[in-house]
């Protein structure tokens, strides 16, 4: 097999907990994540020549060792080893530094499309070790579909999937330092946490009201931005049931029940922000085309 592509799927975080600082300086998480039907692609080729080349249809997105994919086809090909030369081709369609696991997804989609390409054959387990290595996110991209995601991210738990919805996902221009975020949330005395019994309850249940009414992001929480804020109360006044950032942002998404409400929530806020999107949750993550 010379030539593969794989789909890598966006995600948004339905609950983030922190819930303390670890003794190697990173913080405990406790998170429920989501795959949602907005997708980057990935081409894995096969070129004769040395060494790894990439190109992406986003100028802004480094195609150097900077990038996730090349960390991910290092990581992989070291392993492995295998010499040749590659070149990868990223079709971005999940904005970048919006805490929608863009990178992390296209590190996933490197490393299964690599598997495939050479008839390696890991374990989720086996991928997932090279993985979290390499990101927070990118065991949960591996797994994909609804994951409660434990420790630094490598912990997963695979949950009932999400009720049918479907999600209005908006990226302002705007964004959120990660370590400032962590360090305000860590400034907080008696930081709130999310009611993670009942939403687990929910999921259980296809409860779709139960889990709108427990949406809950300790960094949203901690970083208190009104560009966020006036999203969120957009969404809602658009038909939202509910709505939040996810991650570290800055992409908020809304909730909706119509399919028809949420196109034209979309239209409106595409007018304001150059990444507005419908989704809707799916119960797999990177898929091989």
């Amino acid at each position: 097999m010379d030539r593969i592509s794989v789909s890598a799927p966006a995600k948004i975080n339905i609950t983030l907990d922190i819930l303390g600082r670890r003794s190697d300086g990173y913080h405990e998480l406790r998170s429920i994540m989501q795959s949602v039907s907005v997708y980057d692609r990935l081409t894995i080729t096969k070129t004769g020549r040395d060494g790894f080349e990439m190109t992406c249809s986003e100028p802004s997105v480094p195609c150097d060792e900077r990038n996730l994919v090349i960390k991910a086809a290092k990581a992989f090909c070291e392993k492995h080893g295998i010499t040749d030369g590659l070149l990868f081709e990223l079709e971005k369609k999940i904005p970048s530094m919006a805490g929608m696991a863009g990178g992390s997804s296209d590190c996933a989609a490197t490393l299964i499309g690599l598997d495939k390409m050479y008839g390696t054959e890991m374990t989720l387990s086996e991928l997932i070790e090279i993985g979290q290595m390499l990101g927070a996110d990118v065991p949960f991209c591996l797994a994909g579909g609804t994951q409660i995601c434990e420790g630094i991210g490598e912990k997963l738990t695979k949950l009932g999937g999400m009720p049918h919805c479907y999600i209005v996902a908006v990226k302002p221009d705007l964004s959120i330092s990660t370590p400032k975020a962590f360090a305000a949330y860590d400034s907080i005395e008696n930081p709130k946490m999310s009611d993670f019994r009942g939403i687990t309850e929910a999921f259980e249940k296809s409860d779709l009201d139960g889990i709108c009414h427990r949406l809950f992001n300790a960094l949203e929480y901690a970083s208190s931005c009104e560009e966020i804020e006036s999203i969120k109360e957009r969404l809602i006044s658009f038909g939202a049931s509910a709505s939040i950032m996810t991650g570290s942002g800055s992409a908020v998404y809304g909730i909706f029940k119509d399919k028809a409400v949420a196109e034209k929530c979309c239209g409106e806020l595409s007018k304001d922000y150059s990444f507005a999107a419908v989704c809707e949750p799916t119960d797999f993550g990177c898929v091989i085309l």
